[in-house]
């Protein structure tokens, strides 16, 4: 007894010590896992964390949310917010960094200015003027720097974000202005250019086009492709890292046994449908269905067929038996047929009580007494709903909308829909907000003609492979991966069992590839360090009802691309740039025989073509295109001049100038200019570009996602 009484004298120091042991515990931890997680990236030095790139994330995700009236984000909109917040950072980094270099910023009284002044930003203006009207509200920006305190979470966001989209803006403004300020088209030039234009010409002229050398007639050597590739090499600069893959697809299809199978089990479920009690309808419905019972009043045609025609003779009460409509098996129980309109419109007058904090300090019973009364001074005509409206709602935004919560379709208004529905229009009722948190006055406003809708039970059962189906085909894609470990393997197998390659090239953070919507992990694999070009894959990817066996073909790094990795692209150029110098050596021989044009036509077994009014302006060279080169030639060329041989895009020119004449629509120097500064603003969108270009980024995303 005594060491117990002992033990509990002094147990504080025990709960201390074990209290300490679990403090350095979790914090021991924390630090262990914050040094475990790396960084998302960096962008010219500056660190991107993983947890303010998730910061941004959401709140992008939440934007989508709203906006979109969903709950969640699907998939593949969440990897295009991924890259979208990426490439905002990069960009704000980038240009902040420019910005503080220049000693851009906005002044308060600049801001001042773009909200209540006389330049009114214009995603202000957008935001807060009156539809009806088309007046700024200044009043409504007043009230949201009043009351932000007071906001809800997600309107003090809104704002937030809205200020910073503003003073942003408006920094690139200026910066765009001092860049276009710096080009500039030099009168000597715009002289020129302008002189050039303002003659035609009419010409004569020979083309041999590339298609008329065969083929075999040259022959391409290494040094031709090296030629090409090292004069267009700026054409293969890659700005982002890739990787090539080649794939084979297993589709994951039912068998006929499958078929049968699934049809039998459909019949037994039917059987059972048509007994089941009225009371334990709902849940033998989504227990024996593939998508959860969906309360919506639709029509007809938005079933598919053939359920949709079965509907249509369908009484209330009803069955409509199995059949198959796309890839399920369907049976349903028509539970009401009603007359309802397609689209709802209503205004509210919100009446907030104290659970809402803020500055509402009412009582719920206070709320329901007011929402009461205020219902009965519009319903004897004391006060119109608009004037309500402004008196009494609490809604922040009723200076814009007067309450109005516009255009609905049917089911679009949640809890308020079917009191609505049930509503004349013109009429008006109370309605308890859901949550407690209120109450709102209703007056319909408007419904479109009603239809014929069904509010239907329907069981659905997908037509899907079964389990041994699924298992044999997986193992036939895992045999197929195992005896060939090498993308070489890999092509040589498939064609020897006559199986179908497909080629994509992705990027780190793809969450699709062609034929395939959910290939993030193929994705993934192919940028894993550890991945070797020319691998297969160990493991067998599954999407989109199929197994999926891949090879990395090649890996393009950010830079230029490889000769080897163009040559199939370039070969078309290559074989044209060849052809090229065959054909301007005969055009030569041709031109030193004889200086007429008609006589080096029928030396080089070709034509002449006769063209009028040829201007170095247009933008082609009558039936042959876009031969800028050969245009050029035709305007610096004096009159009863022999011009060429010429290398163009489409083929091999000799051209004879036979006259020049003044255009009959001239334009002056001064207008050159202009046009070209106005081409000078335009090209500034490519300013971000070339910041990222000579900026050092280094990209994290794809060992998180």
């Amino acid at each position: 007894m005594g060491i117990i009484g002992s033990i509990r004298k002094h147990s504080w120091i025990a709960v201390a010590v074990v209290g300490v042991a679990i403090v350095a515990f979790i914090i021991g931890d924390l630090t262990k896992n914050n040094r475990g997680i790396p960084d998302m990236g960096k962008i010219n030095g500056t660190t991107i964390s993983y947890q303010h790139f998730n910061e941004l994330m959401e709140e992008m995700e939440n934007n989508y949310k709203r906006q979109q009236g969903v709950s969640q984000v699907p998939t593949d909109v969440d990897y295009q917010i991924r890259e979208q917040v990426w490439q905002n950072l990069v960009t704000e980094t980038l240009t902040d960094e420019q910005f503080a270099k220049l000693g851009l910023t906005v002044s308060p009284a600049e801001v001042s200015d773009m909200y209540v002044g006389t330049f009114i930003h214009p995603y202000l203006r957008q935001s807060f003027t009156d539809p009806k009207t088309g007046v700024y509200q200044v009043q409504a920006i007043q009230y949201y720097v009043d009351n932000f305190e007071n906001l809800d979470t997600a309107q003090r966001m809104e704002w937030m974000e809205l200020e910073k989209a503003v003073k942003a803006d408006r920094k690139q403004q200026k910066y765009s202005a001092l860049i276009a300020r710096g080009m500039y088209m030099p009168n000597a030039i715009a002289k020129q250019i302008a002189e050039m234009g303002n003659k035609l010409s009419n010409v004569t002229a020979v083309n041999c086009s590339y298609q008329s050398v065969d083929d075999s007639e040259i022959t391409l050597s290494e040094e031709d492709y090296q030629k090409y590739y090292n004069k267009h090499k700026a054409e293969f600069r890659l700005r982002d890292e890739m990787r090539e893959i080649e794939y084979i697809v297993y589709p994951i299809a039912p068998t006929t046994k499958d078929m049968e199978d699934i049809a039998t089990a459909v019949q037994s479920t039917w059987e059972e449908f048509q007994t089941v009690d009225a009371d334990e309808l709902l849940f033998f419905v989504n227990s024996e269905s593939d998508r959860s019972y969906d309360s919506t009043y639709r029509k007809a045609s938005e079933f598919a067929s053939p359920m949709d025609s079965a509907l249509m003779a369908a009484g209330e009460g009803s069955f409509i038996s199995p059949r198959i409509a796309g890839n399920e098996w369907m049976m349903a129980k028509v539970l009401k047929i009603a007359n309802r309109p397609d689209s709802l419109r209503a205004s509210a007058i919100y009446i907030f009580n104290d659970k809402v904090g803020g500055n509402i300090t009412r009582g719920d019973e206070q709320a329901k007494q007011l929402a009461d009364s205020v219902s009965n001074l519009v319903k004897s005509g004391a006060m119109t709903f608009e004037q309500a409206v402004e008196q009494y709602s609490d809604d922040p935004q009723k200076a814009n909308n007067n309450g109005d919560m516009e255009w609905q379709l049917d089911g679009g208004y949640g809890f308020l829909n079917e009191e609505i529905i049930n509503t004349p229009e013109g009429g008006v009722f109370v309605i308890q907000h859901p949550n407690e948190v209120g109450y709102f006055v209703v007056k319909v406003t408007g419904k479109t003609t009603p239809h014929r809708k069904y509010r239907v039970a329907t069981i659905a059962r997908t037509i899907a492979a079964s389990e041994a189906t699924t298992r044999n085909i997986y193992n036939e894609a895992n045999k197929f991966a195992g005896n060939n470990r090498t993308y070489a393997e890999m092509t040589a197998g498939a064609q020897q069992e006559n199986l179908q390659v497909r080629n994509a090239m992705v990027t780190p953070m793809q969450y699709s590839v062609s034929g395939i919507n959910n290939a993030r992990s193929i994705v993934q694999w192919a940028f894993n360090e550890k991945t070797e070009k020319g691998a297969v894959a160990d493991q067998i990817f599954e999407a989109d009802d199929m197994y999926i066996v891949a090879a990395l073909k090649d890996v393009y790094k950010v830079g230029y691309a490889t000769l080897d990795q163009v040559r199939s692209m370039i070969e078309n150029q290559v074989r044209n740039e060849k052809k090229g110098e065959l054909l301007m050596a005969r055009m030569e021989e041709a031109k030193k025989a004889n200086a007429d044009i008609y006589a080096i036509a029928t030396k080089v077994n070709s034509v002449v073509d006769t063209l009028d009014s040829v201007s170095f302006n247009d933008y082609f060279l009558g039936k042959y295109g876009m031969e800028p080169k050969v245009q050029s030639a035709i305007a610096a060329a004096a009159e009863n001049t022999l011009v060429g041989p010429i290398q163009g895009a489409q083929g091999v020119y000799m051209v004879k100038v036979n006259a020049k004449m003044d255009n009959p629509t001239p334009v002056d120097p001064a207008t050159i200019r202009s046009q070209k500064e106005q081409s000078f603003m335009q090209g500034l969108r490519s300013v971000q570009q070339v910041l990222k270009d000579n900026a050092k980024v280094v990209d994290q995303r794809n060992k998180f996602f």
